[in-house]
């Protein structure tokens, strides 16, 4: 008798995850800052409810401070727990933008935050911040 694989077929390489994306997107600032700053991304998952099932997953993304293990969040990303897309972005001052459905959209948004004056300010003290 022939055993039948009840498996799905997959891919040889699998999808991109999340995070991937966005250390990819955010690439540079070690080298930027003579590698006193670095791009950081922490994943959560995130629950409707306190008992319930966890149905999304938060990547927070961070500037760290390499010599002081000091981290400041410069934005979030909010996705199904299934899934990197349709991903919500926010900053903790309030800049929002619309779903993003792909990694397009996904690195345009980020571009947006990190060419911001905010961001450059945020920067700025953080290196100052970095001397020993």
């Amino acid at each position: 008798m022939t055993q039948q694989i009840l498996w799905p077929p997959i891919s040889p390489t699998p999808p991109r995850t999340m995070a991937e994306m966005l250390y990819d997107a955010a690439v540079g600032l070690a080298q930027i800052s003579q590698n006193k700053l670095d791009f950081y991304v922490d994943a959560v998952g995130v629950a409707p409810d306190p008992f319930g099932p966890v149905t999304k997953i938060r990547y927070n993304c961070y500037i760290r401070v390499i010599n002081k293990a000091y981290l400041h969040l410069l934005f979030q990303v909010t996705t199904p727990s299934s899934s990197p897309f349709d991903a919500e972005i926010g900053t903790p001052e309030g800049d929002t933008f619309p779903p993003v459905k792909n990694e397009v959209e996904l690195v345009t948004a980020i571009t947006k935050i990190l060419q911001r004056p905010r961001t450059k300010e945020v920067i700025e003290y953080l290196l100052r911040v970095a001397v020993p």
